[in-house]
């Protein structure tokens, strides 16, 4: 089967892999698919049992669910997937099942409840720099997540987000983005028992 330019396929993904093998100076810095809009579900097989770690796949603009499923076989500890700008919560719910110490989504820019409910059970740290504000059911729907929990491009924090993210049952949430918190705000996040990360000065 032929696929665009854009798709990467297996017999690609298996050059790629073999140009990094014949050149272990450049595996450190991990895989990058700088070209690739996708992945077919074969490529995303022989990707995620290259043994590359950190996997930066931040190319990739869309990604079935059984791709997923497959890319979250990674053993590795780092996975980035930035180039995902929305997401199903089928794809989500795979991706959480990633047993890896990171998992890097930045390129969401909004985050339905459904998707965080999803993701929340991702154990890991979990990045999502992209999101800029939280309606109150997708803050409710992220503080069951047990890992640490970056949202460094959170620009606005109400009083009602506040209080449902002091909830978050990780160690650690950094909101370091944030330029300005109500003393309502303030008073909910005091509640928060892990740390919390906030830009200073």
């Amino acid at each position: 089967m032929q696929h665009p330019t854009n798709i990467l396929d297996a017999p690609i993904a298996t050059e790629l892999l073999r140009f990094f093998d014949e050149n272990p100076v450049l595996s450190f810095v991990g895989f990058d698919l700088l070209t690739f809009d996708g992945i077919t579900d074969e490529a995303a097989s022989a990707v995620a049992e290259s043994g590359l770690d950190p996997l930066y796949l931040d190319s990739l603009k869309f990604l079935s669910p059984e791709a997923a499923r497959r890319l979250a076989r990674f053993k590795g500890g780092f996975l980035s997937l930035c180039g995902l700008e929305e997401m199903s919560s089928e794809v989500a719910a795979a991706l959480a099942g990633y047993p890896g110490s990171v998992l890097s989504l930045n390129g969401l820019t909004d985050l339905t409840p459904e998707v965080a409910t999803e993701l929340s059970c991702f154990p890991g740290l979990l990045v999502l720099n992209g999101i800029q504000t939280l309606s109150v059911a997708t803050a409710v729907a992220l503080a069951p997540h047990r890992g640490d929990l970056i949202l460094d491009g959170l620009l606005h924090l109400p009083v009602d987000v506040a209080k449902a993210l002091s909830k978050h049952e990780g160690k650690s949430l950094s909101m370091e983005s944030l330029r300005f918190m109500s003393d309502g705000a303030a008073k909910a996040m005091a509640a928060y028992r892990g740390k919390l990360e906030l830009l200073s000065g």
